[in-house]
């Protein structure tokens, strides 16, 4: 991959950098010291338990490995690191910025920032991840935030120099995703950044992200931002991770339910792959 590109889809190697290999380090102190305390953090799925969850185990996709050093990985796979490393190393933060984080109450990336002693603000939808982050940020004396709220219906005061989302707005519908998209630059102050995480080329029909062009429309364009780094987002054709509605064995009650939920179309009722299928992508924008 040449030097320089940093909007693109993920690649385990770009775990083994110096700088990479230094804050996965620091992700597995932080872990374990939360959990020495007694102090809870949200699993890469959005919440606490993923004990029994069949569906999260085929996710993480045929041949999967953790990471020889993880701290969690039952919790935190390694390509939950991938995210958090490449934001931080790409994002540009600083001490003297303003963080909104879209979706991460009681995550370990908002815990990593607020650990690294940046000013965090996080919303979220689940009052028990809100009100877990608000109780750990007192507990470790972070300057951390945690508000219920709705992506869709952001309501702030005051703006923010940076905001940032790790895997979320693949799960907001297309037409209210872009919506969201023209709205973060009013949040953002003169030259503000915005560094995102997303599900790319996952099958379900809801998510939509399956090429640059995808990712130029939806975020770039509809945003107003300029894109930071190499202007056309990179797809390095790795999959890492699996729709758990193509595993084989089938689970039909599964599919059943994912396609009432209209994410698979009932004509794919009795398909499966034999291969990954989708990987995650970061994009770097500015005002």
């Amino acid at each position: 991959m040449p030097a320089g590109v940093i909007n693109k889809t993920m690649d385990r190697a770009d775990l083994d950098t110096v700088g990479a290999r230094a804050i996965v380090d620091e992700l597995n102190g932080l872990i374990r010291e939360l959990k020495d305390r007694g102090l809870r953090i949200s699993s890469w799925y959005g919440c606490f338990d993923l004990s029994g969850d069949r569906g999260e185990r085929i996710n993480r996709g045929y041949g999967y490995r953790p990471l020889d050093d993880a701290a969690d990985d039952a919790l935190f796979p390694w390509f939950l690191y991938w995210q958090i490393v490449w934001v931080v190393l790409h994002g540009g933060f600083s001490r003297q910025q303003r963080i909104l984080d879209l979706g991460g109450s009681s995550s370990l990336f908002s815990y990593y920032l607020a650990a690294r002693g940046y000013d965090v603000t996080t919303i979220d939808l689940q009052q028990e991840l809100v009100d877990n982050g608000n109780l750990v940020a007192r507990r470790m004396g972070w300057n951390l935030r945690n508000h219920r709220m709705d992506i869709r219906n952001l309501c702030f005061s005051t703006r923010f120099d940076h905001i940032t989302s790790i895997c979320v707005f693949e799960h907001i519908p297309l037409w209210e995703r872009v919506e969201v998209n023209r709205n973060i630059g009013l949040l953002l102050n003169d030259s503000g950044r915005f560094s995102i995480t997303f599900d790319y080329r996952n099958p379900s029909r809801f998510s939509r992200i399956d090429s640059p062009d995808d990712v130029q429309e939806q975020f770039v364009t509809t945003s107003g931002m300029k894109i930071r780094g190499n202007p056309v987002f990179v797809d390095t054709g790795r999959n890492y991770l699996l729709d758990p509605f193509y595993s084989f064995p089938p689970c039909y009650m599964y599919k059943l339910r994912t396609i009432l939920k209209g994410h698979h179309h009932p004509g794919e009722l009795f398909r499966t792959k034999g291969t990954n299928d989708y990987t995650f992508g970061a994009l770097f924008l500015q005002k």
